[in-house]
């Protein structure tokens, strides 16, 4: 059976909005530091600015990560692929996940966004995130029919019970 794409794109960049909440909130702190302090000591431009820059670089390393992020989902496994540099491609099989959770923080819903909490038996990587999906609710019962659907074939394929779902009796001559 050839596996069908359920999910293909990239997270929201909205997951970013409270790194860029306390990026201007850092910043205007320094900027008040640097005004009340005028008074006493000369304005030194340049520390001003390289503060300022070293907060951008905070700020902007979580948008640059998220654009570079790709999340695949099909009837057989999700596939994360992240990096500029150097490239991480991991895959998680649906056999290994256990439970699913969609949560929506106040800041994704305005965006119509959520995140996807994945409980596997996995480990190394207990719980998984897909973070920031457009459409997490439909989404998530999707992912939930897939891995449904991949538990049933697994049982009806392992089990010698006659009450189970799948079973079937095979006779030789």
């Amino acid at each position: 059976m050839a596996s069908q794409v359920i999910f293909s794109g990239a997270p929201s960049q909205a997951c970013n909005l409270p790194a860029l909440l306390k990026g201007g909130f850092v910043i205007s702190m320094i900027g008040g530091i640097h005004l009340c302090t005028s008074h006493s000591f000369p304005l030194q431009w340049n520390v001003l600015l390289a503060q300022a820059g070293a907060v951008l670089i905070g700020v902007g390393l979580p948008f640059v990560k998220t654009a570079f992020t790709r999340i695949t989902i099909d009837t057989a496994r999700i596939t994360w692929t992240q990096g500029i540099l150097h490239r991480r491609v991991s895959t998680l099989e649906l056999s290994r996940i256990q439970s699913i959770t969609s949560i929506h923080p106040w800041w994704l819903r305005l965006f119509g966004t959520g995140s996807i909490i994945l409980t596997t038996n996995d480990a190394a990587h207990p719980v998984r995130r897909l973070p920031a999906i457009s459409n997490a609710n439909q989404l998530c019962k999707r992912l939930d029919e897939a891995v449904a659907m991949h538990h049933g074939r697994l049982v009806s394929a392992r089990t010698n019970d006659p009450n189970a779902r799948g079973y079937s009796e095979v006779h030789s001559i």
